[in-house]
């Protein structure tokens, strides 16, 4: 339902308050704000997170692509990038248009979070599985990381990102981000209790990890723990002005290539306990670290500087002998039935830092 304030734009899309009002996005019956909660100024630059306009025909998102959560500290050992500020222009179809053919993902940015960072497809500049396998990479608690031009972005569903809308496991995901096709991806549910990638018959998800509905039409849904985590593929035309890797992108959808298990990453941190906690608890989590088992070096063996469960970040942490401890406290309105990932931190004496993290180790109930 639309009120006088509000003019439609095309396809899903409407503005309120004029052409440098507030842009609403039809999602079912509702008309939902999706990006003011973003346009805040992480990096104190004078310069929001996120800005949008529109054209004929496209909407156009500026962004910094700078986190507004915690990420871990890079560079790390495990990381030689920094995170930097950028200077992204995307430009979504405002009316998405379905493709006989998919048209399959570059390499670097494939689609953009309501935050303004970018989402990468699965795989490493080597082209294997960058989120699990021999070649996975270290994603922090956040499940991102920079590229060496300090190009935070994730390859998986971003457990820190806000939507600005709770998913509680309890209705339909809102929408976290956009396809450079013009098509939303949302969070991992389907209804209550059901998540998107265990759907089966004509709701299943298709190879772009996409399927339709009668509210919201043809949609992505991100499936934590299966490939391809995000988005396979472009079911819709592209915009390809977003990334000049699409002026040579081939069709179909992505295949997973995954093979062995990571030596990089190195299972330091060998059991997290307890395992998960309630919205609004806070609670007391350990993490049991096996020195040896450090891929380069030694464990350091003071208490780490910092400690961080999904996008919470512990306090008051202590550490005795193999045992690391801290506080964290749950948002209310955290995401339910998603596994997080854990990190800790430490500063060497040389001003170093080295990282260890455990995957899929904690679940908010």
């Amino acid at each position: 339902m639309t009120s006088a304030d509000e003019q439609h734009i095309a396809g899903r899309w409407f503005v309120a308050g004029g052409d440098s009002g507030e842009y609403l996005f039809e999602d079912g019956i509702d008309l939902i704000d999706l990006f003011s909660y973003h346009t805040r100024d992480s990096n104190d630059d004078g310069i929001p997170n996120v800005r949008i306009g529109h054209n004929g025909k496209h909407l156009v998102i500026r962004s910094q692509g700078y986190p507004n959560h915690v990420t871990a500290e890079f560079p790390n050992d495990k990381n030689p990038n920094a995170i930097r500020v950028q200077n992204f222009t995307f430009r979504l179809p405002l009316k998405p248009v379905r493709n006989r053919q998919i048209t399959q993902l570059p390499m670097g940015p494939i689609g953009v979070a309501l935050n303004g960072v970018v989402f990468f497809n699965p795989f490493e500049r080597g082209g294997m599985n960058a989120v699990e396998g021999y070649s996975q990479e270290w994603l922090d608690s956040c499940c991102g990381h920079p590229e060496m031009r300090g190009v935070y972005h994730y390859h998986k569903f971003p457990s820190c990102l806000k939507s600005p809308f709770p998913d509680d496991g309890k209705r339909h995901s809102p929408v976290i981000g956009f396809a450079f096709d013009g098509y939303p991806i949302y969070g991992p549910y389907e209804a209550e209790g059901e998540m998107a990638k265990e759907l089966s018959g004509k709701e299943k998800l298709d190879s772009c990890n996409g399927h339709s509905d009668p509210e919201r039409g043809y949609h992505y849904h991100v499936t934590p723990g299966k490939f391809p985590y995000i988005i396979g593929g472009y079911r819709g035309k592209v915009e390809a002005s977003n990334n000049r890797n699409l002026a040579r992108a081939g069709t179909g959808a992505i295949k997973n290539n995954t093979r062995g298990k990571s030596e990089r990453i190195g299972q330091v941190i060998t059991n997290v306990s307890p395992r998960s906690a309630q919205p609004g608890e806070t609670v007391k989590v350990q993490m049991t670290l096996s020195p040896q088992r450090a891929a380069r070096a030694p464990v350091p063996r003071e208490a780490p500087n910092w400690f961080q469960v999904g996008p919470y970040k512990g306090k008051n942490i202590k550490r005795r002998g193999n045992s690391v401890q801290a506080e964290i406290t749950i948002g209310k309105e955290a995401a339910v039935g998603i596994p997080l990932d854990c990190h800790i931190e430490f500063k060497t004496p040389r001003g170093h830092t080295v990282v260890y993290k455990k995957d899929d180790a904690f679940t908010i109930k």
